[in-house]
């Protein structure tokens, strides 16, 4: 018997030649020719013979299969004429049609279509991971950042140009229109971490935010604005964070013009991948609730910097001692891959990866 996983597979393989086949205008073209012959074959045998339906089915396969079999019953002479014109017209049909099938199951567009359903199986199997709404600058670079460390992710590009550039690449895309309900779910939108939406235009990235929002209440957004005054709007819309390049760009010139070496310093652990470097933030669990920031020990537990901590919407920049913590608290801290893991494991020992997944495979 087959294992579930066979039949999974036997099912999409099903489905993809049905998706590839009965679109194509020659195979339906084959298939109708064919099944026209069957029939007009069997009630040529019929009535020109007076065979019982078997034997005239029979007749016809066999005729047009051309095994060399021989007759059923002695023919006539009509029915002899008739099994030339079975033959000339058939033979030359079956053999355009098994041609047809050969090339299309062959094709550039099954390929397509393979890698398409190779895809789907590999979003489908993704959880915690991020979504990028549009792969124009901005989001090729999120893309190329995410994948040097590791993160799952899946991208969502409405043009079929550059949807070909994600296949051509290997990365996992969903073509179609982000703000799509169908395509949103396409790309795991209910077990996803976070969605990144960097569409050309605010009216974009506000649809795309509500059809988000809606399937995921949960979900972790941060979107583009293209317009300085729109980001209001992409709050009200449901946006947790916003970012506007033309801001962002501005005061990051002015800083790195009055603090060069510490932008520098910000730039390289961007850059650097030798020593796995990162500042991240984690989210405290219930085992740090009520417990003074002293007592947790950070530095000497695990190695890692705390610069900060976020109570609501509070940033705290290196916290007291006495600052009471609570379940919920965002603790940024700066270090190498097996330091943040301990932080990770640290504040919330039940459920580390809820806090730091990607550490434990990658550079964060």
């Amino acid at each position: 018997m087959w294992s579930n996983r066979q039949k999974k597979r036997g099912k999409g393989n099903v489905s993809l030649l049905a998706r590839v086949l009965l679109p194509n205008n020659r195979l339906r073209l084959a298939a109708t020719l064919f099944t026209s012959l069957i029939v007009i074959g069997t009630a040529g045998y019929h009535y020109i013979e007076r065979w019982n339906l078997l034997d005239s089915i029979f007749m016809t396969v066999i005729t047009l299969s051309g095994v060399g079999f021989g007759e059923v019953h002695a023919l006539t002479q009509a029915g002899m004429i008739f099994t030339i014109f079975v033959i000339v017209i058939g033979v030359g049909t079956v053999g355009w049609a098994l041609v047809t099938v050969f090339e299309v199951l062959t094709s550039e567009q099954l390929m397509r279509e393979n890698e398409k359903l190779k895809t789907q199986k590999l979003i489908n199997a993704m959880n915690n991971h991020f979504i990028i709404c549009g792969f124009g600058r901005i989001g090729r670079s999120i893309t190329e950042g995410l994948n040097k460390n590791d993160y799952s992710f899946v991208i969502i590009e409405s043009d079929a140009a550059r949807a070909e550039e994600l296949r051509l690449e290997g990365l996992p895309y969903v073509l179609g229109d982000a703000a799509s309900d169908e395509v949103l779910i396409k790309a795991g939108i209910k077990k996803a971490k976070a969605l990144i939406t960097v569409a050309p235009s605010d009216a974009i990235n506000t649809f795309i935010i509500l059809s988000a929002r809606w399937l995921n209440p949960n979900l972790k957004i941060v979107a583009r604005a293209v317009n300085p005054d729109s980001v209001p709007k992409l709050y009200r819309a449901g946006a947790t964070k916003v970012i506007s390049p033309h801001i962002l760009g501005g005061w990051w010139m002015a800083a790195t013009a009055i603090n060069p070496a510490a932008t520098d310093f910000i730039e390289g652990l961007r850059l650097a991948e030798s020593s796995h470097v990162s500042i991240y933030e984690f989210i405290a669990g219930s085992s740090v609730e009520g417990i003074q920031y002293g007592r947790m020990m950070f530095k000497q537990k695990t190695g890692a910097l705390v610069v900060a901590v976020r109570i609501r919407e509070e940033f705290i920049a290196n916290p007291a001692e006495d600052l009471v913590l609570h379940e919920g608290a965002a603790i940024i801290a700066i270090g190498n891959t097996r330091e943040l893991k301990k932080m990770a494991e640290l504040l919330d020992p039940e459920r580390p990866e809820q806090v730091a997944e990607p550490l434990a495979t990658g550079t964060v």
